[in-house]
């Protein structure tokens, strides 16, 4: 009875968003339109920030809970750092975005912050069975959260294409536990590292089926075809969450699998990871230059930066401690690079119409100057121009793939690097370049703020980048030790 004490109130950061999740989901519906707000936005965002604080706890005082199947680390709060930040930046911008929309569901928080709950309980996970739970949680949220917008038929279509796909991914990797299980016999991640064999058929079967299902999640080649079609017809602000929470969330829960189960990444992955990471980063730049909607760009641009992440994973194969710093770090600058380019979108979409061709954003700067210098800073930080966040954390990936004398990935992933610059100073261009006849809506203050400070956020740690790198690089270390 005490240890469930104690490990119930070792997980307070994911119960304020369950209880809150719960107390929207039960009480909104009984809310008018009119009122609604004043319940569900202070609810939310009080949890966010709660959890946050609570977590933070955790840098401090690593724990476990029941039974060790969750490990509480400074690992695990570094990624619950990320899923919370982005989770508060999507509240904020949903504000405002589902009147643009006209539409109106309590629920919507309710999931989001259920989704949120998953991706800290996988990132957590210690054996496989939280592991598959935390999953399916994290999933089904998203795939909901994908159909949200029902007036929408394309939203309800990638829902449904979402939860398909997503369904196979998922037993794929449930597939992949049974043939560990069998090998092993355990689900323990200490238990098979130290029973593991790699010379073993089933062994070799179950690792491979399980970075299928982690390679779906992360959107990396070559099972990368349902991303442009899911972030399109999502809402914006979804999208944005997706971009950001999920990839980080399979990242996080690969490398844990990958280290403290698999004991590394082994030599003979090496040619399999390296042409993943190559076809990923490739296929995603190329393909990006050649759309004409914003959103399918940037779901694009999203598969090229799981294949730069892919590469820093790749590069562990050499020195850890930066390979899988610069990993972390990555995910961590995503975030604000990516939902800051979302939120641009969604800012500018209006009157049930969404912001997704170049034709909307033109002469952005002629009438609403704050917000263009906003997009551009996105773009230049995605495209990894100095002295922006995005700068250093593509440096440190591809200086993790040259210290592991990977000289070609890194040449690659450089080249393709440059060839991103083309289609996003082609936003830039549409921005500054052309004057088209576009009534852009008018302002909206809370996503306005919110895009201002991510701006900065992306300017000032692009500059200052020494904290947040020590902040990554020791959660990498634990992740190893």
């Amino acid at each position: 009875m005490e240890s469930l004490y104690s490990s119930t109130i070792n997980i307070i950061p994911e119960l304020i968003l369950i209880i809150a999740g719960l107390i929207i989901l039960i009480f909104g519906p009984f809310f008018k339109s009119n009122s609604d707000k004043n319940l569900v936005l202070p609810v939310s965002i009080s949890a966010v920030v709660l959890s946050f604080i609570f977590n933070l706890n955790r840098l401090y005082k690593p724990t476990t809970a029941f039974s060790e199947s969750l490990s509480l680390d400074y690992y695990s709060a570094f990624f619950n750092s990320i899923f919370l930040i982005g989770l508060l930046i999507t509240i904020l911008l949903t504000i405002d975005y589902i009147k643009t929309i006209k539409t109106k569901y309590t629920e919507l928080y309710s999931l989001l912050l259920f989704a949120t709950t998953g991706m800290m309980f996988l990132c957590s996970s210690t054996d496989f069975m939280t592991l598959f739970l935390s999953f399916e949680i994290m999933s089904i949220s998203v795939y909901v959260l994908t159909a949200i917008n029902r007036q929408s038929s394309r939203s309800t279509e990638s829902g449904i294409k979402y939860l398909i796909l997503g369904g196979f991914s998922s037993a794929i990797l449930l597939f992949g536990i049974a043939f560990i299980y069998g090998s092993t016999g355990s689900i323990i991640f200490n238990d098979i590292l130290k029973a593991i064999d790699f010379s073993s058929p089933a062994t070799i079967f179950g690792a491979t089926l399980i970075m299928i299902a982690f390679i779906f999640k992360i959107g990396a080649f070559p099972l990368h075809q349902w991303v442009p079609d899911i972030y399109e017809g999502a809402p914006t602000t979804i999208t944005a969450y997706m971009s950001v929470g999920v990839k980080a969330a399979a990242f996080a829960v690969l490398l844990r699998v990958f280290f403290e189960a698999f004991g590394g990444i082994e030599t003979k992955w090496l040619y399999a990871l390296w042409l993943i990471s190559v076809f990923t980063v490739t296929i995603g730049n190329i393909s990006a230059i050649i759309q004409h909607n914003l959103k399918r760009m940037l779901a694009y641009s999203s598969i090229a930066h799981a294949g730069y992440a892919l590469i820093g994973i790749t590069s562990t194969i050499g020195d850890n401690n930066l390979a899988l710093g610069s990993v972390t770090y990555y995910l961590f600058a995503y975030t604000f690079m990516n939902l800051g380019a979302f939120a641009i979108l969604a800012y500018l979409s209006k009157e049930g119409k969404e912001c997704e061709t170049y034709t909307q954003i033109s002469g952005l700067w002629h009438k609403k100057p704050l917000i263009a210098l906003s997009l551009t800073i996105f773009m230049l930080s995605l495209a990894g121009m100095p002295p922006l966040l995005g700068f250093f954390a593509k440096y440190r990936i591809f200086l993790s793939a040259i210290n592991s004398e990977l000289y070609w990935l890194a040449v690659i992933g450089i080249l393709n690097s440059v060839i991103s610059a083309y289609y996003y100073l082609k936003v830039i261009a549409y921005i500054y370049m052309r004057e088209e006849k576009v009534d852009f809506p008018s302002l909206k203050l809370s996503s306005a703020i919110v895009i201002l400070l991510i701006s900065l956020i992306n300017i000032l740690l692009g500059i200052f980048p020494a904290g947040t790198w020590d902040y990554a690089v020791k959660a990498a270390n634990t992740l190893l030790f």
